[in-house]
């Protein structure tokens, strides 16, 4: 690198050697180009004001640097010993490009990093430019490095117009489908356009009219495929609209789209760069080569990528028979298909992907023997929740959407004291159970758990569940009239089902009460909150039995002294109990 340097020096040593030597042509060149680019802007200004806020003004302001750097190179040609002419050249040039970019922020609005990046690529490059054409047949080495300084200048400029252009269509296509369809092909685009910047920096592809082709043909196809992700999309959420899980549901389709599109724009990589040399030298890059097992640094990212494109696909289809099932209004079984296709995907996956990273079934069978023995010891645990899984998706015991109950507790940080653990299950993972309780906490509960231990299932094979609201009154009032309103305050509760009908039961004469229990029927799949039930029941009944004059009582006792009792009240107002200990007798 240093070397090359200096032979940018020596060039430039010579340009001003040149230039002393015939200093007069120079500078009379020199004087008659600039005089005359300044002559013809100043002419050209009086056009300017005519045309301002108008799109011609561009044209006029161009129109001077171009007209003399089509000049200048022509003189090049005719006259090469006037080296004055080289440096004109490179500022006509730079002048073209400044007035370009002016008219560019006129329309695109550009920051003040990406104004300043774009003027010091401007800046560069005509430095590039004068020692390019200036070296050309005088210094070989000084001409190539000052070739590959053009290049990567030019592509500074480039990216810097190019991003800020698309997000400026963007802007202004907002959330139409042009627009959705721009915004999801940015990421392969931005990797296709800087696959190709750097390829053409470094000199391995030149844009020939065949390449430019294949570019267009690329680019038309990315463009195609992210418009199919989008119109599928916006037809998925259409069509499902309203049902549980759409979000989810697009969201897995996406991102199994966009991983695909990675092996897309693989191919189209290759399609345009021929990088089947590079890929076969990945291919000889061993990390482990043995008899039984050869891993090279293809075959990893091979088998990364194809787990990453079966796991994406494996929750697009989850996700599908989700939403189908749910619109069917078939709750149960799409929870349960969801949780198995996760699990039997997960296999497939993983198996596919070792066997693409290289691990045989020759491999898998000793390897298999010795996890038989770790599972015997340390992965029991793990394996016993595993299976456990699938015997729960398969048995149906247990299902997404069920109403559960099992002993334990949950929500003591928020004040829940109880000693059950009630409430619905939303998935059955790989190793576990996820349960969520009235209060929104949720609880994984290892597969295991629900094989071994009691559980209450309240909606197994039928979501109609009886419950019983214990109310006590006064001894004084009529049985009948306190059903008559517990059964009118069940009837009008919209959440109490009509059939079968509420009832009432007389279950008990207590100490201080009469007790009778409503009893009401609801859908515990549609609403499975009973506190707030009981609660509404019982501000309903309150209101109505204290409408009706019955008195809802609380506990009396009634106190028997068998010896008398003397008191007596001194000075400071305290009493003072004299004679024998009193006894006590309860009675009703």
């Amino acid at each position: 690198m240093i070397t090359e340097f200096r032979e940018i020096l020596l060039v430039l040593k010579v340009f001003l050697v040149n230039l002393a030597d015939d200093s007069l042509i120079e500078l009379l060149t020199s004087f008659f180009l600039i005089f005359g680019f300044l002559a013809l802007r100043r002419v050209l200004y009086t056009l300017e004001r005519r045309f301002r806020e108008s799109h011609a003004l561009h044209f006029v302001r161009l129109f001077p640097p171009l007209a003399f750097y089509g000049l200048t190179a022509f003189s090049i040609a005719k006259f090469p010993q006037i080296d004055a002419l080289y440096l004109l050249l490179a500022f006509f040039y730079s002048a073209v490009l400044l007035s370009l970019a002016g008219s560019f922020k006129t329309y695109v609005p550009l920051g003040l990093p990406s104004l300043l990046g774009l003027h010091l690529s401007v800046v560069l490059s005509g430095v590039t430019v004068f020692l390019y054409n200036y070296a050309r047949g005088r210094n070989e080495t000084a001409f190539e490095l000052s070739l590959s300084y053009f290049k990567v200048f030019s592509a500074i400029l480039i990216s810097i117009v190019v991003i800020k252009l698309y997000v400026h269509v963007l802007h202004h296509l907002g959330d139409s489908l042009a627009g959705r369809i721009m915004k999801r092909s940015a990421l392969l685009l931005f990797v296709l356009y800087m696959a190709v910047t750097v390829s053409w920096t470094v000199g391995t592809v030149e844009f020939s009219q065949d390449f430019v082709v294949k570019l267009a043909v690329l680019v038309a196809l990315l463009f195609g495929y992210m418009a199919l992700m989008v119109y599928t999309a916006l037809n998925i959420e259409r069509y499902f609209s309203g049902v549980e899980g759409v979000d989810e549901a697009v969201e897995s389709f996406r991102r199994f789209m966009y991983t695909l599109a990675l092996f897309v724009l693989y191919k189209g990589i290759d399609f345009l760069f021929s990088i089947s040399p590079l890929v076969k030298k990945l291919g000889e890059l061993y990390v482990l080569k043995t008899d039984l097992v050869k891993i090279s640094l293809l075959s990893v990212i091979e088998g990364i990528y194809l787990f990453a494109l079966l796991m994406t696909l494996t929750g697009f289809i989850k996700n599908a028979l989700y939403l189908s099932y749910m619109k069917s209004e078939k709750e149960i079984e799409a929870g349960s298909f969801r949780s198995l296709v996760a699990n039997v995907g997960f296999l497939i996956a993983l198996t596919l992907a070792l066997v693409e990273l290289g691990i045989t079934w020759k491999v898998m069978v000793p390897v298999a023997g010795a996890l038989g023995i770790g599972i015997g010891f340390g992965l029991q645990t793990i394996f016993n929740n595993y299976v456990s899984g699938f015997i729960l998706l398969l048995s149906k015991n247990i299902k997404v959407g069920d109403l559960v109950e099992l002993e334990g507790s949950a929500g003591r940080a928020i004040g829940r004291s109880a000693e059950t653990i009630f409430g619905k299950v939303v998935n059955i993972n790989i190793l576990t159970t996820v349960i969520r309780t009235t209060d929104n906490v949720e609880i994984a509960i290892p597969n295991s758990e629900f094989i071994s231990g009691k559980i209450i299932n309240y909606s197994m094979s039928d979501p109609y569940i009886r419950v019983r609201i214990p109310f006590g009154v006064s001894y004084s009032s009529d049985p009948e009239k306190v059903r008559e309103v517990l059964l009118r305050v069940a009837r009008e509760n919209p959440m109490v089902l009509k059939k079968p009908q509420p009832s009432v039961w007389f279950y008990e004469m207590g100490d201080s009460a009469l007790i009778f229990y409503l009893l009401v029927w609801v859908d515990i799949r549609k609403f499975w909150r009973m506190k707030a039930l009981k609660s509404e029941i019982y501000f309903s009944a309150w209101k109505e039995l204290k409408k009706e004059g019955i008195e809802i009582p609380f506990p009396q006792r009634d106190l028997w002294v068998r010896s008398p009792v003397r008191v007596q009240i001194d000075e400071r107002g305290v009493f003072k109990r004299s004679g024998k200990r009193g006894k006590e007798g309860a009675g009703n």
